[in-house]
């Protein structure tokens, strides 16, 4: 592979500022060559491409340090249920969804919310519009599908199927199936799913990978757990496209582990995460583990890995070398997992620190554990304004520990910020709103910010996209501007920090650089740059 062109960034706002008064980047061979003032790195290398920023912010390169990459590539094409305000106007899509892939083989989509809907989803209105073809439906927040009675049959449900382990098959007051089906209990359709498509296949992949880059991310904390993913994210990532850092389960843990590899093994490019566990589900589904029951629903969740079992499962990836990612929304999944890790005593002597990822309810005593124990929390500031009804409902006055960011940060915590794409959009800057004002995008009603106190300063946001990240990852990652570096970079289209905060969703990156290339120049930037990328646009267009 050629070197890439060498580049000067001129007139920047540099974020991190650096330690002198510098307002040019200059990039070559792949890495920051210097930082200083612009008419001293002209003079450096008179052949370097000049991009001059008008006073844009220049950044190091996101990541999302929580995402599922290959669902959210099949997403982009499967049909899209979020935002449909009723049942009928989820079907709607359904029926498009069908139309626009004849056949008969399983359609799958995903981002229903039926929170706010008169009309529950349901086995008969689904079976209705889909007929005798297998259909699975994901909520949005990725526990729960909705399933017609085709696929029912194709996965061998019945309702003498008894309940799996962490799952429910929902069931009406006569025990019939209502097509709602909970935490591990839709493993029954991973076949259909797969069926579903689209065809996994480099082009999908690399199209995916575009689609960040026009969002200024370089670096992805892949979630997904599957060996297939470790292969097609190693191959990703080979190809440069992004920089992985790619999570395993138990069966990798032990053939990795076989092979000497470890957590936070690999190269500038790919590397090996943690081990994923789940503590509990999701406030949606209401599955999520509660230390005291639910305010609209009876229960307290569910409880996916008891205490015991749990702290077993981390100690012994510990002894092979891995640490432990684990999903812990409720405050009592919270809490199971940092005593999993206080029971472990080894966290610190591992590659990669000790992370729980969502920490959506957090006891105020068990606030100090994350920095006493050196785990990160790993948070998605989006969930948080999409949740804020069913927060509301569902937690009542514990909503004032909820996405807990400011509390985390002055604990001494540290953060690091990811989408959960497909669940939410990997878009960055709607994180970055939702982080500082706490609130959905255009919302200014007399409800206000949902508890402002918790809320984090835009430099503390960025900060938890990059060098929060990157320490997640074991220094795996940019995090600062500095000589030396990885040039992975993200020039704005305006001073983010001279943005009015209702606007701060709409800003997107100009130029987007991942090892020294430009890979994303935004259609409004090329006129004035002249510069163009390898890559494609959002939409996956060439």
């Amino acid at each position: 592979m050629s070197a890439p062109r060498p580049l000067l960034f001129t007139r920047v706002r540099l974020w991190p500022e650096p330690e002198v008064r510098a307002d040019a980047v200059l990039v070559e061979d792949g890495v920051i060559a210097a930082v200083g003032a612009s008419d001293e790195l002209r003079l450096l290398n008179p052949n370097a491409t000049v991009i001059n920023a008008a006073g844009a912010t220049l950044t190091p390169g996101l990541c999302d340090a929580h995402l599922h990459f290959v669902p959210w590539a099949r997403a982009r094409r499967q049909p899209d249920l979020s935002g449909a305000a009723s049942r009928e106007e989820a079907l709607e899509r359904v029926r498009a969804g069908l139309a626009a892939v004849p056949g008969d083989s399983p359609l799958s989509g995903r981002g229903w919310n039926a929170d706010a809907w008169s009309e529950a989803p349901d086995l008969a209105s689904l079976d209705a519009v889909t007929g005798e073809r297998p259909v699975l439906l994901w909520r949005h927040d990725f526990h729960t599908y909705w399933v017609n009675s085709a696929a029912l049959r194709a996965a061998g449900v019945t309702r003498e199927t008894p309940d799996p382990e962490g799952g429910r098959f929902d069931r009406d007051a006569s025990g019939a199936l209502t097509g709602l089906v909970r935490e591990h209990a839709v493993r029954a359709f991973a076949a259909l799913e797969a069926q579903a498509g689209p065809e996994i296949e480099p082009a999908l992949l690399d199209d995916a990978a575009s689609a960040l880059h026009a969002l200024g991310i370089t670096c992805v904390h892949d979630f997904q757990r599957g060996a297939m993913d470790f292969a097609l994210m190693r191959s990703l990532a080979s190809r440069r496209r992004l920089r992985v850092l790619q999570m395993v389960d138990e069966a990798q843990v032990e053939w990795l582990s076989l092979e000497g590899r470890a957590s936070g093994d690999g190269d500038a490019w790919f590397r090996i995460g943690a081990l994923k566990l789940f503590a509990d589900g999701t406030l949606g589904s209401r599955t999520a583990a509660m230390l005291a029951p639910y305010a609209d629903v009876p229960g307290s969740g569910m409880t996916l890995i008891p205490p015991d079992t749990l702290r077993a499962v981390v100690a012994r990836a510990a002894n092979k070398g891995f640490s432990c990612a684990i999903h812990a929304i409720g405050d009592a999944a919270v809490r199971n997992a940092l005593d999993a890790f206080a029971a472990c005593g080894t966290s610190r002597t591992r590659k990669l620190p000790p992370r729980i990822e969502h920490v959506q309810l957090l006891d105020p005593a068990d606030l100090p554990r994350f920095a006493k124990l050196g785990v990160t929390a790993s948070m998605q500031p989006q969930h948080c304004v999409s949740d804020i009804p069913a927060a509301r409902a569902a937690w009542g006055d514990r909503i004032a520990h909820s996405y807990p960011w400011r509390a985390l940060l002055d604990g001494g915590a540290r953060l690091a910020f990811g989408s959960d794409a497909p669940v939410e959009p990997p878009f960055a800057s709607l994180g970055l709103h939702a982080a500082t004002e706490r609130r959905l995008p255009g919302d200014s009603g007399a409800s206000g910010a949902f508890v402002p106190a918790q809320a984090i300063a835009l430099e503390e946001a960025l900060a938890a996209y990059t060098s929060g990240a990157a320490a997640a990852a074991g220094g795996f990652g940019v995090s600062r501007l500095r000589a030396g570096d990885e040039a992975d970079l993200v020039l704005w289209e305006g001073d983010l920090f001279l943005t009015e905060s209702e606007r701060l969703p709409d800003s997107r990156p100009a130029v987007t650089v991942l090892g020294g290339e430009i890979v994303y120049v935004s259609p409004r930037a090329t006129a004035v740059t002249g510069v163009t990328a390898r890559g494609r646009d959002p939409e996956g267009r060439s």
